[in-house]
């Protein structure tokens, strides 16, 4: 065999290296991916589980809150621990599925949820409009982001 041949076979399996490093690195992204959205997956339903835990805990706080009932001290602070995680969960669920199509939901269902909850119960209206006020005051929130959400609720 002389050198030219061997050269062109060497090229050849050169090239054929790259590819099935290429399809390697592929095939490691993808499984990646997969890693992390069901990381993702497990994250959501784990916090689910610990705000519907809370609620269950404090249901007759949160059911007060929630009707306008007049609370205790201590039960405004867990009544707005509960609002808060409520909060909190539904604008990272909106986030995520408004970012990613994360698990093919329409993101609006859960701002339909949310003012839904506003407009049926007047406790969470208050404990809503409370949370606006201080966001807009005392936080003086900057991000796009947060301001969209607060506008579709509205």
């Amino acid at each position: 065999m002389n050198s030219q041949k061997l050269h062109d076979w060497l090229q050849i399996v050169g090239i054929a290296a790259v590819v099935g490093s290429l399809i390697f690195v592929g095939m490691q992204l993808k499984q990646s991916d997969d890693i992390a959205l069901a990381e993702v997956f497990e994250s959501t339903a784990a916090r689910g589980i610990e705000q519907r835990a809370l609620v269950a805990q404090h249901a007759h706080i949160w059911q007060k809150a929630c009707l306008g009932e007049e609370l205790d001290a201590w039960e405004k602070v867990i009544a707005g621990n509960i609002f808060f995680a409520y909060l909190q969960g539904n604008f990272n669920t909106w986030m995520r599925y408004r970012e990613t199509g994360f698990g093919g939901v329409d993101p609006r269902f859960l701002i339909d949820a949310y003012a839904a909850n506003i407009h049926r119960y007047p406790g969470f209206r208050h404990m809503t409009l409370s949370w606006n006020e201080w966001a807009e005051l005392g936080a003086r929130f900057g991000d796009n982001i947060a301001k969209e959400y607060g506008a579709a609720v509205r």
